[in-house]
């Protein structure tokens, strides 16, 4: 277990940051771009049947292309203009503190029979608070395990997987879903311009999902995690010195009180918008499918979630004055900085990729090559799930992994048939369960130190023997779970489903 765990280290210290990993490949499409256009290496798309060219980006063309396009890649980047509005009110949301308080309460408060199946519940869609979920979720749930006499580890266990294996799914809306349907977007606009993600688009699947990885959550940690852990580690609650459980303030509960009340009132407003035949956010034919409302998810979003966190704000006493409120926005913005960096290489990258038409060649060449070899479907998309979570161990940014993936593998798939919601589907799961066993992740390191809490001297080995259980658990059961749903011929989202109808 320890060579694995430094092999994975190893591996993963080597590789070099996002951004230069990104300048790393954008080096590497130029170079070869001019290779493939001296070769004239071409393919014949079987849509269309027409030549696909590559043009050298190492070129008078290729190199205005790059310098007068850069401002533009980077300001039309779909996901750049949804992750900063749905932060803006997502972001002031958690910074009044409803996130957290929603999160302490909610579990704090949770039957003894049920703790662990809420802890799933809460922890899984508490992807929305983003870092707080993993910080708060944690400690509060080890300490809440061992004041009832339950193993403390299984307690960080449980925080820690909700939080992490399940991140890319939630019963919310999330600032994860902006990014990938961005990217997404663009990734698929290298085979069909007009092309469209929206943050909806896997959302009858992602809230199922919640739902199923809770209940094996569950059985994984009271069934299997804890009795080890009982058999195992010997907890000395004599040396234990740990905070106590934040308490929820009177201001606090009404904050929390009011703005479930205002939540209710918004809901009921949309609907009486939207219930009429005749109403602006539906289509012409009077239909959803698609229309103004799928395509506002997003600035709704932002109006609901800062509707709430200034009722909260103002109720609870967080927000004393009006000025508040945009100085809160710009603190959950700033916090977006490293990702808003990323952000720009990434979107010169892809534009890069798309100018050139490797992306194409590379999507007509991969999807002759599964339609030859018979590689598709059920066993198709298991492998590619597999390979997802393989590499997100070695690479846990899902932004950044899907930014180098996507463009590869959402148009060879989509050459196939596949939507390419469902490709970014597939990717949820795997950029999700392994999560919680990469040494990579920063959050890696503050489930460790959360566990020495209880066993000073307990090692990384233990805790990925903690944790593995669990990953392995979530890949095998929701995985499956998807392969069912696929079979049932659900939607993923709002019109959405495995193969595409275009």
């Amino acid at each position: 277990m320890d060579k694995f765990l430094g092999g994975i280290e190893r591996v993963g210290n080597k590789l070099p940051h996002p951004f230069i990993l990104f300048i790393i490949l954008s080096i590497i499409v130029a170079l070869s771009s001019t290779l493939l256009s001296i070769f004239d290496i071409t393919a014949i798309s079987p849509k269309s049947n027409e030549i696909v060219e590559v043009r050298n980006l190492i070129s008078g063309d290729g190199l205005a292309f790059a310098l007068t396009s850069m401002v533009e890649n980077f300001v039309n980047f779909p996901p750049l203009g949804l992750i900063i509005v749905v932060m803006f009110g997502i972001g002031l949301a958690d910074k009044v503190g409803l996130m957290g308080s929603l999160i302490h309460y909610t579990v704090a408060k949770a039957p003894a029979s049920l703790l662990t199946f809420v802890v799933f519940l809460v922890g899984i869609s508490g992807s929305i608070a983003s870092d707080a979920n993993y910080l708060i979720l944690i400690p509060l749930v080890a300490l809440i395990y061992h004041s009832l006499g339950r193993h403390p580890l299984a307690g960080a266990a449980a925080g820690y997987a909700a939080a992490g294996a399940g991140y890319d799914v939630s019963f919310f809306v999330t600032a994860t879903d902006a990014i990938l349907s961005g990217l997404t977007t663009e990734a698929a606009r290298l085979v069909d311009p007009t092309a469209y993600i929206s943050p909806l688009d896997n959302y009858y699947f992602g809230a199922a999902s919640v739902v199923i990885l809770a209940i094996v959550g569950t059985i994984i940690i009271d069934k299997i995690v804890e009795p080890r852990l009982k058999r195992t580690i010997e907890i000395d609650s004599k040396h234990i010195s740990q905070p106590e459980i934040k308490q929820i303030t009177n201001a606090e509960k009404k904050g929390m009180k009011y703005a479930g009340i205002t939540s209710l009132c918004f809901l009921a407003l949309l609907l009486v918008i939207v219930i009429p035949e005749a109403s602006p956010l539906r289509n012409e034919d009077g239909g959803l499918l698609p229309s103004p409302l799928i395509q506002s998810v997003v600035p709704i979003l932002f109006i609901f979630f800062m509707t709430i966190g200034i009722v909260y704000g103002k109720v609870s006493g967080t927000i004393k004055s009006k000025k508040e409120i945009p100085d809160r926005m710009a603190e959950a913005v700033k916090e977006m900085a490293p990702t808003l960096v990323i952000f720009f290489i990434i979107s010169q990258f892809i534009a890069y990729f798309k100018w050139t038409g490797i992306g194409e060649l590379i999507a007509v060449s991969g999807s002759i090559f599964l339609q030859d070899t018979g590689f598709t479907g059920m066993p198709l998309a298991v492998a590619f799930i597999i390979t997802v979570a393989v590499l997100n161990i070695f690479m846990t940014s899902g932004s950044a992994q899907w930014a180098l993936m996507a463009p590869i593998f959402v148009p060879i798939l989509m050459m196939i048939g596949f939507d390419p919601a469902f490709v970014q589907a597939m990717f949820r799961i795997g950029d999700s369960v392994t999560n919680i066993i990469s040494p990579m992740s920063p959050y890696f390191a503050v489930a460790l130190v959360n566990m020495q809490r209880y066993k000073p001297d307990l090692g990384i080995g233990t805790l990925m023997a903690t944790m593995l259980p669990i990953a392995l658990g979530f890949l095998f059961f929701w995985t499956l779970f998807l392969l069912f749903w696929l079979w049932m011929g659900w939607p993923l989202g709002p019109g959405v489903y495995m193969m595409s109808s275009g």
